[in-house]
């Protein structure tokens, strides 16, 4: 409750002003997304190394599955677990290129170190790679030009989503402080509540959390929850939309 009050009070500083609240729908979508709107800046991607015992570049790659395939909007924890059973579809590539991420060599072996732990997430285009030399076999490359971390190993669990600040204000709860967009998709919603209990974080990471919320905005995965919202008249309160964070990922490398 106290990281709320503090992030409401950064809030105030900005902006003020009254909004009514804003209906949701909950549903699962039956079917795997076959198109994908992606980012102006391309596709998300959960990155996963490729095991299997064949020749490079036809193996020993990397496993694409673009987030959300499942995932039409926002999901409860029944909803949300529903859709992790269906099988995702992945794109296999043989090479990342991290050029456009401007990173070190340091920074590169600490992302693929990430990625092998299945920690990491990686926007970017997929292309074909350029042939070269005796090399005939058609393959392709990711180009990467968005990368995040996992805060630590906490299974994700909902919709990957990106939560910014609405900047909004009110005198009473429940209030619509927060967007969560949904990632490789037009959809996005208002909501009243951001609980990051369940992310496990360190205190550290919590106060990167909610600087992150009002600026660049956070990504996480997380499931929706009924809030109660709280009215100093005494009247009885209003009922909201609350998100509850099951995992955190950092953008990386970390802003300095």
């Amino acid at each position: 409750m106290n990281t709320i009050i503090s992030f409401i009070a950064r809030a105030v500083a900005h902006s003020a002003g009254l909004v009514a609240l804003c209906a949701a729908v909950f549903s699962l979508g039956t079917h795997a997304q076959t198109i994908i709107s992606p980012e102006p800046t391309g596709t998300t991607y959960i990155v996963k190394p490729d095991y299997r015992k064949c020749a490079f570049p036809m193996c020993g790659g990397w496993f694409l599955t673009p987030v959300n395939q499942y995932s039409l909007q926002l999901q409860t924890e029944d909803e949300a677990y529903e859709s992790a059973a269906l099988l995702p579809n992945s794109i296999y590539v043989a090479y990342i290129n991290y050029k456009r991420l401007g990173l070190t060599e340091k920074q590169i072996a600490e992302l693929n170190s990430a990625i092998h732990s299945e920690q990491a997430l990686l926007r970017g285009a997929v292309i074909n790679s350029p042939i070269s030399g005796r090399v005939v076999t058609r393959t392709k490359t990711l180009v990467a030009n968005g990368a995040w971390v996992g805060a630590n190993k906490n299974p994700p669990v909902g919709p990957y989503l990106k939560i910014s600040s609405t900047g909004i204000v009110c005198i009473t709860t429940p209030c619509p402080y927060f967007r969560a967009g949904l990632i490789n998709s037009d959809y996005s919603s208002e909501f009243h509540d951001l609980s990051l209990e369940k992310a496990a974080l360190d205190r550290e990471q919590e106060a990167q959390a909610w600087q992150a919320i009002s600026t660049d905005g956070l990504v996480i995965t997380g499931t929706t929850y009924v809030s109660t919202g709280f009215d100093e008249t005494g009247a009885e309160p209003g009922k909201g939309i609350g998100i509850a964070a099951t995992k955190v990922f950092f953008a990386f490398p970390a802003k300095k």
